[in-house]
Parts: structure tokens; C-alpha cells; sequence
């Protein structure tokens, strides 16, 4: 089966939304679910979109550090939901942003580090260009695997439907070949 790669980005209300549907399916969908990879990008990216607030450059930079760290970044990735999205954390904070990191076994202070030396900037711009330029990705949450894709209705995100059928096409394809 060909790697399903799910683009999101921390500060939309529709990820946070997408990424808890996709929790509930996982157990459903094992094969799928051993090949979802987790791609943090900037929906409203701050170089491009200087008035768009606020930016999750730091939140998508915090999560592909840690994947280059060898760490899972669900348990980040939940916990930088609540926070930003029930706790109301500034996304810009990376204090709070290191308490999340926490959840996925990162050392705080190397964490923060990363996030404010620089060194990791380029995974983002290399996430950013992987989503818009390579996989034509206009809303997120969006999940692509080959040519089958799940593409978020602006204002809307994706439903629990949507995200079943997609699981359940890509693992139908996955089994035919």
C-alpha cells in the first residue's frame, strides 16, 4: 500500500476536527493506519499571508522536529489541539508549545531550542511545498494516497463518512494489488 500522507495544520478548527475522526477510525483501518503520515503545513502560510493570524509555522516546525527526532507526534499533535483549540495557547508561544512536545517524549529545552534556532525551518518549507506544489492541496485537512485523495470542503472539513470511505478505499485497493 502506498503511504497516505494527511496534511494539517494545528491552528484550524477542521483539522483538530479531522484528526479526532481519524483517531476513531484507526483501529478499524491497521493497514491504513501503519502507512498515515501526519504532514504539518501552514494553511494561511506567514510569508504569504502576513495579516493571517495566527501562525502555525512554529506548531508544524515543532511537529516535523520531532519526526526527524524519531518520535510519533499523535501525543503532540492532541495535545497541541486541546491547547490551542480548547485551552486557547497561543500558537506562537513555545513554552506551550514544549509542554506538548512533552507528550511525545521530546525534551523540552531541545524543543525549544529547535524552534528558535532555525535549523528545522526547512522541513516546513519542504512540507508546504510537498502539500501545494506536489499534491494540489487547497483546503486541509486533506489525505492523499497515490491518485486517491480526500479533499476538505473549505468552511466544512471532512466528515466521519468521507474519512471511512477513503480508509476503506485505499485498504480495498491495498488488497486487490
Amino acid at each position: 500500500m502506498t503511504k497516505i500522507e494527511f496534511f494539517i495544520d494545528y491552528t484550524c478548527p477542521y483539522c483538530e476536527k479531522g484528526f479526532a475522526l481519524y483517531e476513531q477510525l484507526r483501529a478499524k483501518f491497521p493497514q491504513a493506519d501503519s502507512l498515515t503520515e501526519l504532514i504539518p503545513i501552514e494553511a494561511h502560510p506567514r510569508d504569504e499571508e502576513p495579516y493571517h493570524r495566527p501562525y502555525a509555522d512554529l506548531t508544524a516546525i515543532g511537529a516535523l522536529y520531532l519526526k526527524d527526532q524519531g518520535l510519533n507526534i499523535d501525543g503532540y499533535s492532541r495535545s497541541l489541539f486541546a491547547a490551542i483549540h480548547k485551552d486557547k495557547r497561543d500558537p506562537e508561544d513555545i513554552a506551550a508549545l514544549a509542554e506538548c512536545a512533552l507528550a511525545s517524549g521530546a525534551d523540552a529545552a531541545a524543543f525549544e531550542a529547535a524552534l528558535t534556532n532555525g535549523e528545522f525551518a526547512h522541513l516546513l518549507r519542504g512540507a508546504n511545498g510537498r502539500a501545494y506544489n506536489d499534491c494540489s492541496v487547497w483546503a486541509v485537512p486533506t489525505l492523499v494516497c497515490g491518485d486517491v485523495r480526500l479533499d476538505s470542503t473549505e468552511g466544512a472539513g471532512i466528515t466521519f463518512s468521507q474519512l471511512e470511505a477513503f480508509l476503506q478505499n485505499v485498504t480495498d485497493r491495498a488488497a486487490e494489488s
